[in-house]
């Protein structure tokens, strides 16, 4: 599980670029959104790419950072069967 800010900054770089033609948000876009500066912003994503969440060969931009994995939690969710209803209640 990712810390929060670093977890903010991931969920940010898997959902911008379906919206906006598979381009990464430029640092200013992060710093508005994360609320964070680009320094810590630099620090979260050194973060995701050391715990291998992201690729990000040019460190000077953001350009070329590719996602690797999602973090959404991997258990696996209780199937609806409504089978409750009619055995618990």
């Amino acid at each position: 599980m990712l810390p929060d800010p670093e977890r903010k900054l991931h969920r940010i770089l898997l959902n911008y670029p379906s919206h906006k033609q598979g381009r990464m948000p430029e640092f200013k876009l992060l710093e508005a959104k994360t609320g964070r500066s680009r320094k810590d912003i630099l620090l979260g994503l050194q973060y995701l790419e050391d715990h291998h969440y992201i690729s990000w060969p040019d460190k000077t931009t953001t350009k070329g950072i590719i996602v690797l994995k999602d973090d959404t939690d991997p258990s696996p969710t209780k199937k609806n069967n409504n089978l409750d209803y009619w055995t618990m209640y």
